[in-house]
Order: C-alpha cells, then sequence, then structure tokens
C-alpha cells in the first residue's frame, strides 16, 4: 500500500530537518577534528616536554617491576636507547641495598601504608656506573583503588650523595678524634650551661657527658678560682675576633682537685654550634712537675747561696778566726798574770768577751753553711732547754724584753739524741730572740719538747726517715710572719730587724743549719697575728748520756816537759801558741810551713805536732801530716783551725790524727787537748 502523498510543507519541514541535522553533523566533525588536532598537539607538547626535561621521567608497573617507558634521561641514567626500556625491571639496575628499600616500599604500598613520595635509590647502568636519584612519584590507581604503577620524576643527586658521605665521614672522623682526644671539648651557652660535652670528660673528671648536660659548668670550679673564670667568659662573650686562653681548677667527682687549662672561642653566632666552644686539658701533672720544679729551682739557687756563702765564710774564718784567735789568746793570757784589783782588767775582759762574741758569728756563718766540724756527743734536749734557761746570754734577753714570760713543757720520757750542745743552744736562743722580738707588746714563749714517730713527710720535705725523734717546739704569741716572708726566713742574711741592733739576719739560717747538720727536720706555721710555731725534729739515739764536763784545774792538764812542735803560717798564731804551752810547761819550737815541719822532723824529735789544717803557702795539714809519717810513722798530733772541709779533717783524723780544736782556742781548750793526745794509749 503506497503511502499518501506528503504536502509541500511537510517536505520543507523535512529537508529544513534534515539541512540542520547535516549541519549539526558538519559541526561535530568540525569540533572533533578540533579536539583531536588540540589532542595531536597536546600529545606532541607532551612528548617534547617528556624528552626535553632536564629530568628522568618514567612510568612503572608495580605489578611486574617493568618499566613501561622512559625518556632520554632515562636512558641516558640506565645507558640504554628507548627500545630497550620496556624489557628493564626495577630490579635490573638498583644496587642491593636500594632494591631491599624498593621491595620495602612496594609491601608497604600493597598493604595500604603511607610512604615517602620522594624515595631515594642509587642505580647502575649496564657499564657499571654508579649514581643516586631523588624520586617524585604518583602513583597509578586500577578502578579497586589497588596502585597498579606509577608515573615518576626522577632527580639526580649523585653529588649531594658524596658530599653527604664526605660530611659524614667528616662527622666520624670529628667524632673519633673529639672521642678519644685527651682533651675534653665543651660547648656552652652565654650562660655557661653544658649543651655538649666529649666522652673524654669522664676519664678526666669521672662525670659521664650525661650527667653534665644541662649544668653550669660554673659549678664544678672551685671557689678561689670561680672570680677570674666567670670575668674571662665575660671577656669572652664579648670577644669574637680571637681565641681566650685561661686556667682554673675543677673539682673531680671524687673530691680531687685537677687543674685545667683552655682555649675558648666565642660561637654563639654559629648556626651550627650556637654556643661557647672550650679546648680543655688536665695539665695536673704538668702543674704539680712545674711547682716541683721551681721547688728544686729555689733549693738548688738556696744551695749554690749556700755554697758562696760557706766559700766566704771559709776565707773568712780562716783570715778572721786568726785574728781572734790572737785578740782573745792574748788577752787570756794577760788576765791569768793580771792582779783581780788591776783597774784595766775590766777592759781587757770586755776586749776578751768581744772577741768571743765574733768568733761566734764566724762559726754562726760555718753552722749555716754546714762548713764547720761539730762534735756529736749523746744529750738530752730537756737538758739542752735547762741549760739555755740559765745562761748569761738568755739574762741578759730577758732585760730587753721584760713583758715577755717564758714557760716550758718538757715531757718526762724524752730520748735521747746525738748532736752539739753549743749548735743545739744556740738555735734554742736564736728561736727564743725571735720570738720576743714579735712580742714588742710583751706575750707568751713556750718552750715544750715531746717523743714522736715519723712515717709521713712533713710540709716542705718529699720524704722523711721514719723512725722515733725527739720534737724541740717553740711557740709564741706575737705577731707572725707574713706569707711573703715565710718562704725566705732561713735565707741568711734575710732579716726584718733593725741590723746591727738587733740581729744579723743569720739566727733562723743557722737553726737552719744546725738542724740539717743533725739529720733532722724542722717545720714552720704562722700567720700573721696568731704568732708562729717552730718544730724541730731530730732522730733519737739508744747510746746513753755522755758525762757531764766539768771546769777542771789547771794541773789536770798541765805538761812534763814534753815537747810539742807548733805548725802555722800567721806569726800571731804561733806566738800565742808558744805562750800558752810554755806557762803549761811544755817544750815548744815552732815552723811557719808544712815543709819546715817535715825538715825539722828530720832533724829532731816532738813528742807532738800543733798542725793548723790551712796554711797559704805551701802544703796544707793534711798533706804535711801524711809527709810527716813517712819519716816518723805514728807521729802524734792535733788539727787545729778556724775552718776545714770535714772531708780533710776526717782523712787527717784516719792517718792517726787525734782531736780537732777550732780557732780561736782558750788556754784550757788547748790544754786539755794536748794532754788527751799526749795520754792516748
Amino acid at each position: 500500500m503506497t503511502s499518501p502523498p506528503r504536502t509541500e510543507q511537510e517536505l520543507r519541514e523535512e529537508n529544513s530537518a534534515l539541512t540542520q541535522r547535516i549541519r549539526e553533523l558538519e559541526h561535530s566533525a568540525a569540533e572533533l577534528r578540533r579536539v583531536e588536532e588540540a589532542l595531536r598537539k597536546s600529545e606532541e607538547d607532551y612528548r617534547r616536554l617528556f624528552d626535553n626535561l632536564p629530568s628522568a621521567i618514567y612510568q612503572i608497573d608495580f605489578r611486574t617491576g617493568k618499566l613501561l617507558k622512559g625518556n632520554d634521561i632515562m636512558c641516558e641514567f640506565l645507558g640504554c636507547g628507548q627500545e630497550e626500556i620496556p624489557s628493564i625491571s626495577a630490579f635490573d639496575v638498583l644496587t642491593e641495598e636500594s632494591r631491599q628499600l624498593f621491595l620495602e616500599r612496594q609491601m608497604k604500598i600493597a598493604a595500604g601504608e603511607e610512604v615517602s613520595a620522594n624515595p631515594e635509590y642509587e642505580i647502575v647502568d649496564k657499564d657499571g656506573n654508579r649514581r643516586w636519584i631523588q624520586l617524585n612519584s604518583h602513583n597509578i590507581y586500577a578502578a579497586d583503588g589497588t596502585a597498579i604503577g606509577a608515573d615518576v620524576v626522577a632527580h639526580e643527586i649523585t653529588d649531594r650523595k658524596r658530599m653527604e658521605g664526605l660530611l659524614r665521614k667528616s662527622e666520624q672522623y670529628f667524632k673519633a678524634i673529639t672521642e678519644s682526644s685527651s682533651d675534653v671539648l665543651i660547648i656552652v651557652d652565654e650562660q655557661g650551661v653544658i649543651k655538649y660535652t666529649t666522652p673524654s670528660v669522664e676519664r678526666i673528671l669521672g662525670y659521664a657527658p650525661e650527667e653534665l648536660r644541662g649544668k653550669n659548668a660554673f659549678d664544678f670550679i672551685i671557689p678561689e678560682d670561680l672570680p677570674r673564670a666567670v670575668e674571662d667568659f665575660g671577656i669572652a662573650l664579648l670577644t669574637k675576633e680571637r681565641p681566650i686562653h685561661n686556667s682554673f681548677r675543677i673539682r673531680h667527682k671524687n673530691g680531687a682537685i685537677v687543674v685545667m687549662e683552655g682555649i675558648g672561642r666565642n660561637l654563639l653566632d654559629d648556626g651550627i654550634i650556637a654556643g661557647f666552644a672550650m679546648n680543655i686539658r688536665d695539665v695536673t701533672a704538668r702543674t704539680h712537675a712545674e711547682e716541683e720544679n721551681r721547688r728544686l729551682v729555689e733549693r738548688l739557687n738556696r744551695a749554690e747561696k749556700m755554697e758562696a756563702l760557706g766559700t766566704l765564710a771559709g776565707g773568712v774564718a780562716h783570715d778572721l778566726n786568726n785574728v781572734l784567735g790572737t785578740v782573745v789568746g792574748f788577752a787570756e793570757l794577760l788576765l791569768v798574770e793580771m792582779d783581780e784589783a788591776n783597774p784595766i782588767r775590766p777592759s781587757l775582759t770586755t776586749i776578751m768577751e768581744g772577741g768571743q762574741r765574733a768568733a761566734a758569728i764566724v762559726q754562726d756563718l760555718l753552722t749555716l753553711a754546714r762548713r764547720g766540724v761539730p762534735t756529736k756527743d749523746v744529750l738530752n734536749l730537756n737538758q739542752v732547754v735547762a741549760e739555755c734557761l740559765r745562761s748569761p746570754e738568755l739574762a741578759k734577753l730577758r732585760s730587753y724584753h721584760p713583758g715577755v714570760t717564758i714557760r716550758t713543757d718538757l715531757a718526762a720520757d724524752l730520748p735521747n739524741v746525738s748532736g752539739s750542745s753549743v749548735h743545739l743552744a744556740k738555735s734554742l736562743y736564736n728561736l727564743i730572740a725571735n720570738a720576743s722580738e714579735a712580742m714588742k707588746q710583751g706575750g707568751v714563749v713556750t718552750i715544750a719538747t715531746a717523743n714522736r714517730r715519723l712515717s709521713e713527710p712533713l710540709q716542705g720535705y718529699d720524704q722523711v726517715r721514719p723512725g722515733n725523734y725527739a720534737v724541740l717546739t717553740v711557740s709564741d704569741t706575737g705577731e707572725g710572719i707574713p706569707a711573703a716572708d715565710l718562704k725566705r726566713i732561713f735565707e741568711p742574711f734575710y732579716t726584718k730587724k733593725v741590723m746591727g741592733r738587733s740581729g744579723t739576719g743569720l739566727g733562723l739560717a743557722v737553726v737552719w743549719g744546725t738542724v740539717q747538720d743533725h739529720d733532722g727536720y724542722i717545720n714552720v706555721k704562722s700567720e700573721e697575728g696568731n704568732g708562729s710555731i717552730f718544730t724541730l725534729y731530730f732522730p733519737v739515739t739508744r747510746e746513753e748520756l755522755s758525762a757531764l764536763s766539768v771546769p777542771l784545774a789547771i794541773s789536770a792538764y798541765r805538761g812534763s816537759g814534753e815537747s810539742i812542735l807548733v805548725v802555722d803560717d800567721v806569726q800571731g798564731q804561733r806566738d800565742l801558741a808558744a805562750d800558752m804551752l810554755g806557762k803549761l810547761n811544755y817544750r815548744v819550737a815552732c815552723v811557719s810551713s808544712g815543709e819546715e815541719a817535715v825538715a825539722y822532723l828530720r832533724e829532731h824529735k816532738a813528742d807532738l805536732v800543733l798542725l793548723d789544717m790551712i796554711m797559704d803557702r805551701g802544703m796544707d795539714g793534711l798533706d804535711t801530716y801524711r809527709s810527716i809519717l813517712e819519716i816518723v810513722p805514728g807521729q802524734r798530733a792535733i788539727i787545729v783551725s778556724g775552718f776545714s772541709d770535714t772531708e780533710r779533717v776526717r782523712a787527717a783524723q784516719s792517718l792517726g790524727v787525734g782531736a780537732y780544736v777550732r780557732k780561736p782556742y782558750m788556754m784550757e781548750t788547748l790544754g786539755i787537748a794536748v794532754r788527751r793526745e799526749l795520754n792516748r794509749v
């Protein structure tokens, strides 16, 4: 059945609709072409960007680990062409360590865990070249939300990793140095609070680093050094151009004092350190060594001074005692012959006593220089104290200081010592005199004795001989000795007294020399305003006390016409000896040298030779006696001298010489020595 014919109107409407549809289709085709062109252009731009970016770009399939595509930079990283990329797996190019990191990351992604979008891996190309890359990764997800791959931009960071490695090695090197260093590196803030310290601090100060962190460094400095340390730190905070040197003492964790020396620099403005850095070291041993060195230098200087003084004393003793000997000796001879009522007798007595006092000063020089030849007897310090208190010298001293009271505290069971009563008494007198001088307004001098055992060194001595000691102590309530003077009080001629009126400056030097000669020790404690305490230690002896000496009648040492040869290079000494011995009923011949003595004895006999030890010309006494023994074996002799080296006196005595008589001598002293030698079996 045919359709009814359409009307013109219907055809027009249909044609119009067809025309509209054609137009729409033409527009859609044009839009499609535009979109396709835009897409093509976009793809070209992406490819151009993909290929020309300075960073590597690639796509990876997590399911296979394969690379899907990559740009030329990625090909350069891998050392391959574009066509090879789809055949390359991430496991093929990662180092062993990076492969492990990659697997761990993939496991976390698969588990839905958060991972860094910028991991770092080390890759190796087919030629074995290594490089580090850092990724900027964006995951590709499936419809179910599973991460199946990623678009990745990779930047090479090989240089940065190399620098990090060098920095890490540098840090390790620095750490190894600081942690094994004998020094301590400490960093504090502007308040002195410790921010860091090296482990070596525990070895030096006993504190672990964590014990110190957060503590204030100033809390560990001993109080005496704290003000100076704070002042130095304040200066250092204002100084950035140069390091600051300082030293201070710190208390060790165990309580000991450690001497530290350091150099510090203000690095508070340094972004890395941001603190005040100090390198400090333990210089305790060095400080002690320096102190020991100073002490030894002082001892050496003192020894050299004493040696020089000894040389001086020797010359003075030899020459001056020869002069004093004639003054004292002839004064004594004149007094022996003079009537008690003679008006010039007091003046002559004064002359003799003055000569004896001068001789005593010379003997002080020899004592402090340890150049004398003292004889030693067994005695008791209590006895020495008693005799000193009864002496005319102390009575005179008391008259000068009427406000001074002398008290004693003597041990009843005091053991004996071996020594020279003359030297010990002189030392005791010097100590009492000094104590009295120190109490111008009056006060108390206490003399004490005690028995004490020493086992540890005393102040000022490196060591002492352990054992029992008889101790003599002289203390006062006077003005005390300033610390600056305390180290010098035993120096010869060092005195605060008015020279020529109250002392020669030899008093304490004589005490020192006497203590040394008796193998003892001396300790001094004094403070200004609190008096002084002098403590003398003398080794004890088991020997019994020597028999008390009593004045002898002249008949006890008078001669029986024996012949004596006087050998002395000084005319006055020869004349004096001849007169004294003549009055004692001896026959005397005199010569002026050792050579003359030898010549005389070749022709004559002598029952005894009175031999001067030191003679300016020719042989001395020792050499003379040796020559005499060659012609007269067993010749009896005694030595006289104002000074002599101990070794040569002892050498002469070992050859057979008897007593040693010190110039100036009195007639009784000389007579007793001669008589004993002649009577010796």
